[in-house]
């Protein structure tokens, strides 16, 4: 087992540590309205941020408090289910909803999700078939902004529901003046290599072991390294370092590539790994055969966090255990600094044994 904190030597050989891709954009894009930001993303006029590159997730379409977002569902974004993970979708869903609500906001102005709330309603189909999260506008003044998102998958139909509560900042004063970061127009390296989301996935097949052992199990075998990391946590570098009865922790470091465009860490990553920690924590309660649905979560960002590369720890402790509902929560935590809480609701459906 890795101890929190220590990066494992699997992990220093991943994908992230290659050069990152992409580049930040902001402060810079903030001298223009919001809708002619999210377009200049849209049109290809400002770059994609390092999270988007890694992932495949792209603005489809922009406009005035709309904006949608979309992502091939290849293996790469497949849990330890064998299917989409629904941290994808909250994942998906955040990048619509905060350009959204950016859309609708003049110049100078800029703002942070304080929270989103998603309720799940099915898991899409992989195989590279595309997710798409539509935003709408619900209300913004000069400190907040509601919007809410729609997740289809590629037969138009309803993957998730979201909303989230935007914090609108003061406008940056005029005689501040906005420029681009340093290294935001870098010329990209290693061009003819494909991006991480294009690369092939992972086999990890753990279909037997999942009808053969009980949830505790299954994540200490993984953590022994028995059982491969889903292909998410292996795109994004999420890996499980401690499993107990009903607590679970998941690790991240905080890397460049999982940056957005304004050069913090994306908050769909803090969601889709405190998901993680959570959802596990009730998969280390259940027997064997037991299978989970995940039906919503809700997240509230507590501060942004730096891409300065040190871990990020989510630990899930499951709250309530009945037989057919279990409710945990979990905690992400940046150094000592509390970044990220999140509670979700996950339906049990025992085994026909067991039932």
């Amino acid at each position: 087992m890795t101890e929190p904190g220590i990066i494992s030597e699997a992990d220093r050989s991943h994908l992230l540590r290659e050069p990152v891709r992409g580049s930040v954009v902001y402060p810079g894009l903030a001298a223009i309205p919001g809708v002619e930001q999210v377009r200049a993303l849209l049109d290809g006029r400002a770059p994609a941020p390092p999270v988007a590159r890694l992932t495949g997730r792209r603005i489809v379409g922009a406009s005035f408090g709309s904006a949608t977002y979309a992502l091939q569902a290849t293996d790469w974004v497949l849990g330890a289910k064998g299917v989409v993970h629904s941290g994808v979708l909250a994942f998906l869903a955040d990048g619509a909803l905060i350009a959204t609500v950016v859309s609708a906001l003049p110049a100078r102005v800029l703002c942070t999700t304080a929270e989103l709330s998603m309720t799940f309603l099915g898991s899409p189909p992989h195989g590279g078939r595309e997710i798409t999260a539509h935003g709408r506008l619900l209300h913004v003044d000069e400190q907040m902004a509601l919007a809410e998102v729609y997740v289809r998958d590629a037969h138009d139909r309803l993957a998730a529901h979201g909303t989230s509560r935007c914090s609108v900042f003061q406008p940056i004063d005029d005689s501040v003046q906005l420029v681009p970061p340093a290294g935001a127009n870098a010329a990209e390296t290693e061009r003819d290599i494909p991006d991480p989301y294009l690369r092939e996935p992972p086999a990890t097949d753990r279909g037997r072991a999942q009808e053969t052992h009980d949830g505790l199990e299954l994540l200490r075998a993984q953590l022994r390294g028995e059982l491969p990391r889903p292909p998410i946590d292996q795109l994004t570098g999420m890996r499980l370092v401690g499993a107990e009865p009903g607590r679970v922790t998941f690790a991240l470091p905080a890397r460049r590539w999982l940056r957005n465009e304004w050069g913090t860490v994306f908050g769909g990553i803090l969601t889709l790994l405190a998901k993680s920690a959570a959802a596990a924590a009730v998969q280390a309660t259940a027997d064997r055969g037991t299978s989970f649905t995940a039906l919503d979560v809700k997240i509230n960002f507590l501060r942004a966090v730096p891409a300065d590369g040190r871990e990020l720890l989510a630990t899930g402790t499951v709250l309530h255990r009945g037989k057919r509902l279990a409710i945990a929560t979990a905690e992400v935590m940046h150094g000592d600094t509390r970044v990220a809480v999140l509670t979700g609701t996950t339906a049990l459906t025992p085994s026909a044994s067991a039932a």
